[in-house]
Protein backbone atom coordinates (compact mmCIF):
# COMPACT_ATOMS: atom_id res chain seq x y z
CA UNK A 1 0.00 0.00 0.00
CA UNK A 2 1.08 3.35 -0.81
CA UNK A 3 -0.42 6.83 -1.29
CA UNK A 4 -1.18 7.73 -3.95
CA UNK A 5 0.82 11.41 -3.97
CA UNK A 6 3.89 11.47 -1.47
CA UNK A 7 5.51 15.07 -0.72
CA UNK A 8 8.93 14.91 0.44
CA UNK A 9 9.61 18.53 1.85
CA UNK A 10 13.69 20.00 1.63
CA UNK A 11 15.08 23.16 3.11
CA UNK A 12 15.86 25.64 0.75
CA UNK A 13 18.59 27.08 3.22
CA UNK A 14 20.94 26.96 5.58
CA UNK A 15 19.95 27.36 8.99
CA UNK A 16 18.66 26.34 12.36
CA UNK A 17 15.31 24.54 13.09
CA UNK A 18 13.81 26.95 15.06
CA UNK A 19 10.55 25.82 15.58
CA UNK A 20 8.38 22.35 14.91
CA UNK A 21 4.63 22.67 14.65
CA UNK A 22 3.51 18.73 13.65
CA UNK A 23 4.13 15.31 14.42
CA UNK A 24 4.10 12.10 13.05
CA UNK A 25 0.68 11.15 12.25
CA UNK A 26 -0.75 14.69 12.09
CA UNK A 27 -3.14 15.52 9.48
CA UNK A 28 -2.11 18.77 7.53
CA UNK A 29 -3.62 21.18 5.17
CA UNK A 30 -1.92 22.41 2.24
CA UNK A 31 -0.34 25.60 2.99
CA UNK A 32 -0.31 25.08 6.94
CA UNK A 33 3.22 26.09 8.45
CA UNK A 34 4.83 22.89 8.75
CA UNK A 35 8.10 24.56 10.98
CA UNK A 36 10.25 27.77 11.07
CA UNK A 37 13.96 28.05 10.02
CA UNK A 38 16.71 30.71 11.98
CA UNK A 39 18.68 31.93 9.36
CA UNK A 40 20.73 35.48 10.46
CA UNK A 41 22.26 35.58 6.87
CA UNK A 42 18.21 36.15 5.70
CA UNK A 43 17.94 38.88 7.67
CA UNK A 44 21.13 40.77 6.77
CA UNK A 45 20.61 40.23 3.03
CA UNK A 46 17.28 42.25 3.20
CA UNK A 47 18.61 44.79 5.27
CA UNK A 48 21.21 45.57 2.56
CA UNK A 49 19.12 45.39 0.24
CA UNK A 50 17.01 47.99 1.52
CA UNK A 51 19.58 50.02 1.96
CA UNK A 52 20.37 49.56 -1.64
CA UNK A 53 17.05 50.83 -2.69
CA UNK A 54 17.25 53.41 -0.68
CA UNK A 55 20.88 54.47 -2.24
CA UNK A 56 19.23 54.11 -5.63
CA UNK A 57 15.84 56.06 -5.01
CA UNK A 58 18.12 58.95 -3.76
CA UNK A 59 20.56 58.48 -6.72
CA UNK A 60 17.35 58.27 -9.42
CA UNK A 61 16.33 62.15 -8.05
CA UNK A 62 19.82 63.63 -8.06
CA UNK A 63 19.73 62.45 -11.94
CA UNK A 64 16.56 62.95 -12.29
CA UNK A 65 17.30 66.94 -10.95
CA UNK A 66 20.43 67.24 -13.15
CA UNK A 67 18.68 66.13 -16.45
CA UNK A 68 15.93 68.62 -15.23
CA UNK A 69 18.84 71.65 -15.14
CA UNK A 70 20.50 70.62 -18.26
CA UNK A 71 17.01 70.46 -20.34
CA UNK A 72 16.49 74.08 -19.30
CA UNK A 73 20.16 75.13 -19.64
CA UNK A 74 20.12 73.53 -23.13
CA UNK A 75 16.53 75.22 -24.02
CA UNK A 76 18.23 79.19 -23.66
CA UNK A 77 21.74 77.82 -24.96
CA UNK A 78 19.99 76.91 -28.21
CA UNK A 79 18.12 80.47 -28.07
CA UNK A 80 21.79 82.26 -28.03
CA UNK A 81 22.65 79.94 -30.65
CA UNK A 82 20.15 80.46 -32.61
CA UNK A 83 20.48 84.32 -32.46
CA UNK A 84 24.34 83.82 -33.42
CA UNK A 85 25.12 84.65 -29.93
CA UNK A 86 26.80 81.45 -29.15
CA UNK A 87 29.76 79.75 -30.95
CA UNK A 88 29.21 75.92 -32.11
CA UNK A 89 31.59 74.89 -29.91
CA UNK A 90 30.16 75.95 -26.35
CA UNK A 91 26.52 74.95 -28.10
CA UNK A 92 28.19 71.26 -28.59
CA UNK A 93 29.16 71.23 -24.85
CA UNK A 94 25.83 72.09 -23.71
CA UNK A 95 24.08 69.68 -25.23
CA UNK A 96 26.57 66.61 -24.71
CA UNK A 97 26.30 67.79 -20.85
CA UNK A 98 22.27 67.21 -21.80
CA UNK A 99 22.96 63.93 -22.94
CA UNK A 100 25.30 63.10 -20.34
CA UNK A 101 22.33 63.98 -17.73
CA UNK A 102 19.85 61.91 -19.48
CA UNK A 103 21.89 58.77 -19.91
CA UNK A 104 22.67 58.93 -15.89
CA UNK A 105 19.15 59.85 -15.59
CA UNK A 106 18.68 56.38 -17.57
CA UNK A 107 20.72 54.38 -15.61
CA UNK A 108 19.63 55.26 -12.04
CA UNK A 109 16.44 54.35 -12.90
CA UNK A 110 17.71 51.02 -13.83
CA UNK A 111 19.72 50.80 -10.51
CA UNK A 112 16.80 51.29 -8.65
CA UNK A 113 14.80 49.24 -10.75
CA UNK A 114 17.50 46.16 -9.77
CA UNK A 115 17.75 47.12 -6.50
CA UNK A 116 14.14 46.98 -5.84
CA UNK A 117 14.33 43.71 -7.53
CA UNK A 118 17.21 42.63 -5.24
CA UNK A 119 15.34 43.08 -2.29
CA UNK A 120 11.65 41.04 -3.47
CA UNK A 121 14.48 38.73 -3.60
CA UNK A 122 15.97 39.08 -0.50
CA UNK A 123 12.23 38.87 1.15
CA UNK A 124 11.51 35.93 -1.12
CA UNK A 125 14.39 34.31 0.23
CA UNK A 126 13.19 34.99 3.71
CA UNK A 127 10.13 33.15 2.81
CA UNK A 128 11.64 30.23 2.75
CA UNK A 129 12.17 30.27 6.27
CA UNK A 130 8.99 29.25 7.06
CA UNK A 131 8.34 25.83 5.88
CA UNK A 132 4.58 25.10 4.84
CA UNK A 133 2.74 22.23 3.60
CA UNK A 134 2.64 21.79 -0.40
CA UNK A 135 -0.59 19.08 -0.18
CA UNK A 136 -3.16 18.15 1.90
CA UNK A 137 -2.76 14.67 3.74
CA UNK A 138 -0.40 12.91 6.57
CA UNK A 139 2.61 13.54 8.45
CA UNK A 140 4.39 10.12 7.77
CA UNK A 141 7.91 10.73 8.87
CA UNK A 142 9.42 13.21 10.70
CA UNK A 143 13.28 13.58 9.83
CA UNK A 144 14.31 16.50 11.83
CA UNK A 145 13.99 18.13 15.45
CA UNK A 146 13.97 21.58 16.84
CA UNK A 147 17.78 22.51 16.57
CA UNK A 148 18.77 20.84 13.60
CA UNK A 149 21.15 22.02 11.10
CA UNK A 150 19.73 22.29 7.89
CA UNK A 151 21.25 22.94 4.19
CA UNK A 152 19.49 23.20 1.11
CA UNK A 153 17.84 19.98 -0.38
CA UNK A 154 17.95 18.07 2.93
CA UNK A 155 15.03 16.45 3.70
CA UNK A 156 12.57 17.29 6.83
CA UNK A 157 9.09 15.57 6.03
CA UNK A 158 7.18 13.12 4.49
CA UNK A 159 3.86 13.98 3.78
CA UNK A 160 1.51 11.40 2.49
CA UNK A 161 -1.71 12.39 0.78
CA UNK A 162 -4.97 10.60 2.17
CA UNK A 163 -5.69 8.89 -1.01
CA UNK A 164 -4.08 5.54 -1.25
CA UNK A 165 -3.49 2.71 -3.98
CA UNK A 166 -1.68 -0.83 -3.73
CA UNK A 167 1.29 -1.38 -5.95
CA UNK A 168 1.19 -5.11 -6.90
CA UNK A 169 3.66 -7.06 -9.27
CA UNK A 170 1.63 -9.24 -11.49
CA UNK A 171 2.85 -11.97 -13.91
CA UNK A 172 3.36 -11.50 -17.49
CA UNK A 173 1.27 -14.10 -18.87
CA UNK A 174 -1.77 -12.17 -17.44
CA UNK A 175 -0.75 -9.13 -19.12
CA UNK A 176 -3.58 -9.00 -21.80
CA UNK A 177 -6.19 -9.34 -19.14
CA UNK A 178 -5.42 -6.27 -17.00
CA UNK A 179 -6.40 -2.95 -18.48
CA UNK A 180 -6.54 0.44 -17.31
CA UNK A 181 -9.73 0.43 -15.51
CA UNK A 182 -9.66 -3.03 -14.15
CA UNK A 183 -11.59 -4.13 -11.22
CA UNK A 184 -9.72 -6.09 -8.41
CA UNK A 185 -10.18 -7.37 -4.71
CA UNK A 186 -8.25 -6.10 -2.34
CA UNK A 187 -7.45 -7.86 0.71
CA UNK A 188 -5.37 -6.67 4.18
CA UNK A 189 -5.01 -8.56 6.35
CA UNK A 190 -3.49 -6.43 9.19
CA UNK A 191 -7.01 -4.39 9.23
CA UNK A 192 -9.09 -7.03 8.84
CA UNK A 193 -9.95 -5.55 5.15
CA UNK A 194 -12.13 -6.59 1.92
CA UNK A 195 -12.59 -4.36 -0.46
CA UNK A 196 -12.60 -3.64 -4.21
CA UNK A 197 -9.96 -1.04 -6.00
CA UNK A 198 -9.91 -0.09 -9.86
CA UNK A 199 -6.80 -0.37 -11.88
CA UNK A 200 -5.61 3.56 -12.62
CA UNK A 201 -2.02 3.36 -13.60
CA UNK A 202 -0.07 -0.12 -14.85
CA UNK A 203 3.86 0.24 -16.08
CA UNK A 204 4.10 -0.75 -19.70
CA UNK A 205 7.84 -2.04 -19.14
CA UNK A 206 8.42 -5.60 -17.77
CA UNK A 207 11.42 -6.49 -15.13
CA UNK A 208 13.44 -8.63 -16.90
CA UNK A 209 14.45 -11.14 -14.04
CA UNK A 210 10.61 -11.41 -12.49
CA UNK A 211 9.17 -11.42 -15.51
CA UNK A 212 6.34 -9.20 -13.55
CA UNK A 213 5.39 -5.99 -14.24
CA UNK A 214 3.82 -3.18 -12.03
CA UNK A 215 -0.41 -2.83 -11.86
CA UNK A 216 -1.50 0.15 -9.49
CA UNK A 217 -4.85 -0.13 -7.83
CA UNK A 218 -6.48 2.95 -6.32
CA UNK A 219 -8.82 2.23 -3.17
CA UNK A 220 -12.22 3.83 -2.97
CA UNK A 221 -12.38 2.67 0.69
CA UNK A 222 -12.27 5.21 2.86
CA UNK A 223 -13.32 4.00 6.33
CA UNK A 224 -9.84 2.52 7.26
CA UNK A 225 -6.97 3.76 8.56
CA UNK A 226 -4.90 2.90 5.30
CA UNK A 227 -1.18 3.78 5.79
CA UNK A 228 1.83 3.24 3.20
CA UNK A 229 3.90 0.05 3.42
CA UNK A 230 0.94 -2.10 4.55
CA UNK A 231 0.62 -5.45 2.76
CA UNK A 232 -2.21 -6.28 0.25
CA UNK A 233 -3.47 -9.18 -1.34
CA UNK A 234 -5.26 -8.79 -4.72
CA UNK A 235 -7.09 -10.83 -7.07
CA UNK A 236 -7.61 -10.03 -10.29
CA UNK A 237 -10.92 -11.60 -12.08
CA UNK A 238 -9.21 -12.80 -15.70
CA UNK A 239 -12.17 -14.50 -17.03
CA UNK A 240 -15.55 -16.24 -16.18
CA UNK A 241 -16.85 -20.13 -16.74
CA UNK A 242 -20.37 -21.86 -15.95
CA UNK A 243 -19.48 -24.70 -13.04
CA UNK A 244 -21.07 -27.10 -11.22
CA UNK A 245 -21.49 -26.53 -7.29
CA UNK A 246 -22.70 -28.54 -4.66
CA UNK A 247 -22.42 -28.60 -0.35
CA UNK A 248 -19.59 -30.51 0.30
CA UNK A 249 -21.45 -32.70 2.70
CA UNK A 250 -23.81 -34.28 -0.13
CA UNK A 251 -20.14 -36.06 -1.70
CA UNK A 252 -19.94 -39.18 -0.23
CA UNK A 253 -16.52 -41.57 -0.40
CA UNK A 254 -16.29 -45.48 -1.29
CA UNK A 255 -12.30 -45.80 -1.27
CA UNK A 256 -11.48 -43.77 -4.81
CA UNK A 257 -15.02 -43.76 -5.96
CA UNK A 258 -16.67 -40.29 -5.09
CA UNK A 259 -20.31 -40.12 -5.71
CA UNK A 260 -24.13 -38.50 -4.43
CA UNK A 261 -27.21 -39.80 -3.82
CA UNK A 262 -29.53 -38.35 -6.61
CA UNK A 263 -33.40 -38.45 -6.24
CA UNK A 264 -36.18 -38.77 -9.06
CA UNK A 265 -39.40 -38.23 -9.56
CA UNK A 266 -40.77 -41.17 -8.23
CA UNK A 267 -38.32 -40.55 -4.75
CA UNK A 268 -35.64 -43.08 -6.39
CA UNK A 269 -32.68 -42.99 -4.67
CA UNK A 270 -29.73 -43.42 -7.03
CA UNK A 271 -25.66 -43.20 -6.17
CA UNK A 272 -24.20 -41.53 -8.99
CA UNK A 273 -20.68 -41.53 -9.86
CA UNK A 274 -19.06 -38.08 -10.12
CA UNK A 275 -15.70 -36.96 -10.97
CA UNK A 276 -15.35 -33.93 -8.33
CA UNK A 277 -12.83 -30.88 -8.79
CA UNK A 278 -11.84 -27.63 -6.90
CA UNK A 279 -13.53 -26.82 -3.44
CA UNK A 280 -14.24 -23.30 -2.28
CA UNK A 281 -16.12 -21.86 0.91
CA UNK A 282 -17.92 -25.04 1.66
CA UNK A 283 -18.73 -26.46 -1.67
CA UNK A 284 -16.79 -28.54 -4.13
CA UNK A 285 -17.26 -28.79 -8.03
CA UNK A 286 -18.58 -31.40 -10.21
CA UNK A 287 -16.65 -32.10 -13.16
CA UNK A 288 -18.98 -34.97 -14.43
CA UNK A 289 -21.36 -37.59 -13.42
CA UNK A 290 -23.99 -34.42 -12.25
CA UNK A 291 -26.59 -32.53 -14.43
CA UNK A 292 -27.81 -29.01 -13.18
CA UNK A 293 -31.66 -29.10 -12.00
CA UNK A 294 -30.97 -32.77 -10.58
CA UNK A 295 -32.32 -32.93 -6.83
CA UNK A 296 -29.58 -34.79 -4.72
CA UNK A 297 -29.54 -35.27 -0.93
CA UNK A 298 -27.75 -33.31 1.40
CA UNK A 299 -29.38 -34.05 4.90
CA UNK A 300 -28.36 -37.23 6.40
CA UNK A 301 -26.48 -38.85 3.25
CA UNK A 302 -25.19 -41.63 5.96
CA UNK A 303 -28.47 -43.13 6.11
CA UNK A 304 -29.33 -42.99 2.34
CA UNK A 305 -29.36 -46.22 0.17
CA UNK A 306 -28.68 -46.75 -3.07
CA UNK A 307 -32.52 -48.08 -4.26
CA UNK A 308 -34.31 -46.79 -2.07
CA UNK A 309 -36.99 -44.12 -1.67
CA UNK A 310 -37.99 -41.25 0.09
CA UNK A 311 -41.60 -41.21 0.97
CA UNK A 312 -42.08 -37.24 -0.27
CA UNK A 313 -40.05 -35.63 -2.56
CA UNK A 314 -40.28 -31.45 -2.80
Amino acid sequence: VRARNTAFVSAKIMGEVKELKVRTGDRVQKGDLLLSIHSPDIGARVRAAEEAVGEAVNGLKIAEENKTLAGKTFERYKKLYDSKALTQQEFDEIRSRREIALLQYEMSRKSRKRAEAALHEAEAFGGYSLIRSPVSGIVAEKKIDVGTMTVPGMPLLIIEESAYRVEALVNEEVLQSIKDGSRAVIFIDALNMNTTGVVGELDHSIDPLTRTFRVKIDIKDTTHSLRGGLYARVKFPLGSRSALYVIERAVVTRGEIKGVYTVNRDGIITLRLVKTGKKRDGMVEILSGLSSGERIIIEGVEKALDGGKIAHVG
